[in-house]
């Protein structure tokens, strides 16, 4: 009979003009046939029904036995097919009714073998054909690009009535090639579907949302007259029938049902292969089926770095037999084919870089598609670039091994892009709160470190936490800080992190300190990619308005100790700055004329070698050539610098005086000892763009003092001569009077 749209077929008997009907089903979940005849007809009492369906309805031998007898025009096709799974196992039938005296009362039971009581048992599985073919094809061709896929597979199905079915599919398993991977780009917008809004086992239609689909797919069944169409959803994570991170749902509408098949997809922990499983598919023929996953910027998968051809794997299995038929499609990559280049770059700056003033910065690196991916990053600020770590508590190491710091060592947020194509994934999304960066310590001999924690979540998916550490070394001579991460996660969980954009905005208020100097500098990066390439990008940095500044540095010298002539006395130097000001480029100090150096003082010098030796700084020093210490104060740190001063080898005639300073990080100061028109003088040729409150030096006296008076300081005035020079170019010249200790009545002149 011509059946109505939500039937699969119906059948029908004119029994003295009385119509039963007869209407097909498919159960759900099991995907059997059902047939019901629903409300028979009172008007003739029915003893017994005897119906025989016939296997070729077309076959001239049921010419005779038709309503109207004579030859059928319809083809010559099978009505039915036995099961193409066969077993010691009787199958059974169930037949079962109910009366209009007491409807809903079915009786009836399982029936297990026909009238004669033969079984329903089947055998010869053997002999049935099963030469199934399949296809994968990409939408992109292009090397490291978003693509979506098109699966056919194609089952030749035996409609000879003569001839043997062909087996069912039991299970199919696709294997991409390695080097196809999961796309993170894909995420966003993107949902899942829940078992309870798919319905498996149901023929209520799938509620899944419409953000959960990744495609469509399309079946042509020798079973039905037109092709069945219906889509691809993806699944929740860990909430589908296989408890696993992805998974796919295939929804094909039918006439009066729906075809629901969950698929495993699995994916290699170490590479990210993609590998798609469909199990225990019913025994239903098809003879094409195509599968498309959706393609452009946001296609859920992504095609090989590198150019070539590759072999995508099909395993297929029938219901008639255990052993697979394995296929290969291949697929060729042969568009953008840049040979893993590397070129990343790199954008630094602060938002304000107003000399001497505090900013927010950012540092950003890029890197286009079809690139090795990023593996490390590093980079070098300029001169004078630097934090405020006064008042910052530093997240513990235990906290920072798992990110979770205290709040109050944020120092500022970030932000990463990953997945290939036009528009990545960029976490966190919009409209969920910034990621943070902590400040914590000392972390693989670096003083300092930062700790980013970036939530690996977006759209449905949930990856927990990616905690990368990066170690802040300070240069002890010119401090500037260099930033080095540790390794970058790959992949998580299977999926690879190709990284596209990562930025950092170091935003704590009154933290990054801008330079006190205007040169043109820059922020030199130094970035590995995954396949072993390097690449050192830089961005131009340059403060403005350092002119603006003020430099008043103030001088202070005291000689203590014996004052008549051949006494050698202990020096000392406190040097004072006045908050907002432009730093210290240089420092020259003239001795007053009183003092001559006493080279007979000069017995033990560290050499060059010894003070680099160890630690640095001076730790393998011999402890006699230690002549004095140094102690600076700085507004950027909670507690002062300080250490031993040294007589050091150097290139020029008299040994260089370098103060090691120790605290929460190590500055070395390098002084250089010369005479100028018969005095001495000790200049600092280089000084770190780094503001200091207070510095001072002391030198020895005694036997280890350096210098010796030339003549009784308490009859003379010992005049001293500064000259600075300051990071923007200011310059501040003093005469300062060294105060001595002199006995009342015998003061030195004024």
């Amino acid at each position: 009979m011509k059946r109505p749209d939500d039937v699969p077929a119906v059948f029908a008997m004119n029994f003295f003009n009385v119509v039963p009907r007869i209407e097909s089903r498919v159960e759900p979940g099991s995907y059997t046939i059902s047939a019901l005849s629903p409300r028979i007809s009172e008007a003739i009492p029915v003893h017994g029904v005897d119906v025989t369906l016939w296997g070729v309805p077309a076959d001239p031998s049921h010419d005779l036995e038709r309503g109207t007898p004579g030859p059928s025009s319809a083809p010559r096709l099978p009505l039915l097919t036995s099961p193409t799974s066969c077993g010691g196992v009787p199958k059974g039938f169930t037949l079962e009714a109910d009366s209009w005296w007491s409807p809903g009362a079915f009786v009836g039971g399982l029936l297990s073998a026909d009238a004669e009581g033969t079984p329903f048992t089947f055998s010869g599985c053997e002999r049935l054909a099963f030469e199934p073919a399949a296809s994968i094809e990409p939408s992109s061709h292009a090397a490291g690009t978003p693509t979506g896929l098109e699966a056919t597979i194609a089952v030749p199905q035996n409609e000879s009535p003569e001839g043997l079915a062909t087996a069912h599919v039991r299970k199919t398993v696709v294997t991409l090639p390695k080097g196809f991977t999961i796309n993170p780009a894909a995420a966003p917008g993107q949902s899942g579907c829940s078992e309870a809004e798919i319905g498996i086992g149901s023929n209520d239609p799938p509620t899944c949302p419409a953000s959960s689909k990744l495609g469509s797919v399309k079946i042509q069944t020798p079973l039905l007259e037109d092709e069945m169409e219906g889509s691809v959803y993806l699944a929740r994570q860990n909430e589908n029938p296989f408890g696993s991170l992805l998974a796919l749902y295939m929804a094909v509408k039918g006439p009066g049902f729906y075809l629901k098949l969950p698929g495993k997809v699995e994916l290699d922990q170490a590479t990210g292969q993609v590998v798609t499983s469909f199990s225990e598919t019913p025994q239903l023929p098809f003879e094409d089926l195509t599968l498309s996953l959706r393609s452009g910027s946001g296609a859920p998968l992504v095609t090989p770095s590198a150019c070539g051809t590759y072999e995508a794997k099909i395993a297929m299995t029938s219901w008639a037999s255990s052993v697979p038929i394995e296929m290969e499609s291949p697929i060729a990559i042969a568009e953008g084919c840049s040979g893993g280049s590397f070129a990343p770059k790199l954008r630094a700056g602060t938002a304000s870089p107003s000399g001497g003033s505090y900013s927010p910065f950012t540092l950003q690196v890029t890197r286009n598609d079809g690139e090795q991916n990023l593996a490390r990053i590093g980079a070098t600020l300029p001169e004078g670039l630097l934090a405020k770590l006064a008042g910052v508590p530093l997240c513990g190491d235990a906290q920072a091994a798992s990110g979770d710091c205290p709040s109050g060592s944020q120092v500022g947020t970030t932000t990463v892009a990953a997945g290939a194509g036009s528009s990545p994934l960029y976490v966190p999304e919009a409209g969920k709160p910034p990621t943070a960066v902590y400040l914590a310590g000392p972390y693989k001999g670096a003083p300092y470190s930062l700790v980013v924690k970036v939530p690996a979540q977006a759209g449905p998916f949930d990856l927990g936490n990616v905690v990368v550490r990066n170690a802040l070394d300070v240069d002890p001579v010119s401090t500037q800080v260099t930033a080095s991460s540790d390794p970058l996660p790959q992949i998580l969980q299977g999926i690879p992190i190709s990284y596209r954009d990562l930025r950092v905005e170091i935003d704590r208020p009154e933290f990054t300190l801008n330079p006190t100097s205007c040169e043109a500098k820059k922020v030199e990066g130094s970035i590995a990619g995954a396949n072993g390439a390097s690449a050192d990008p830089s961005a131009p940095f340059q403060a403005v308005n350092c002119e603006r500044l003020g430099f008043k540095p103030t001088l202070a010298l005291k000689l203590k100790g014996a004052t008549h002539r051949s006494a050698n006395p202990k020096l000392t130097a406190t040097l004072t700055m006045p908050r907002g000001g432009a730093n210290i480029a240089r420092a020259a100090v003239t001795l007053p004329r009183t003092e001559f150096l006493d080279q007979s003082h000069i017995k033990t010098i560290c050499t060059r070698v010894q003070y680099a030796a160890g630690a640095g700084g001076g730790a393998q020093c011999p402890k006699a050539s230690v002549y004095g210490f140094a102690k600076a104060w700085s507004p950027l740190l909670d507690e002062p610098v300080e250490g031993p001063v040294f007589l050091r080898s150097s290139s020029h005639p008299l040994p260089d005086l370098v103060a090691s300073l120790n605290g929460p990080v190590h500055i070395d100061l390098q002084g250089r000892i010369d005479s100028v028109s018969a005095r001495i003088r000790n200049t600092f040729d280089f000084v770190p763009d780094v503001p200091v409150s207070k510095f001072v030096l002391s030198m020895q006296g005694g036997k280890k003092g350096l210098l010796v008076n030339n003549t009784e300081l308490c009859k003379t005035k010992p005049v001293a001569e500064a000259r600075f020079t300051g990071q923007n170019g200011k310059a501040s010249d003093s005469s300062p009077v060294a105060q001595v200790g002199c006995a009342k009545g015998r003061k030195a002149k004024k």
